[in-house]
């Protein structure tokens, strides 16, 4: 009988770690991902508008851990929409 609030309090430490690791992975992949647009921009002697390098990242992060794409899936799909919202 004793096993049974264990399980239950491991399976609710488990439930509340899983957002904890998903927020942080998110935080890694948007970070990154800053990284690369700013120097790509920065290359090409560009500002990006303000706002776009985060929602573009933003997008890149929720597709990768939110609906399974692959890196470059989720870039594809991310770079056409905000260069369609930003008119670039």
């Amino acid at each position: 009988m004793l096993r049974l609030p264990l399980l239950f309090a491991c399976a609710s430490a488990a439930l509340v770690a899983a957002p904890a690791h998903a927020n942080m992975m998110q935080q890694i992949i948007v970070g990154k991902c800053s990284s690369a647009m700013q120097a790509d921009f920065q290359k090409a002697g560009k500002t990006p508008p303000a706002g776009m390098v985060n929602e573009t990242c933003t997008c890149v992060a929720n597709g990768m851990l939110r609906r399974g794409q692959s890196l470059d899936q989720a870039k594809t799909t991310c770079v056409k929409q905000s260069t369609a919202k930003f008119n670039l």
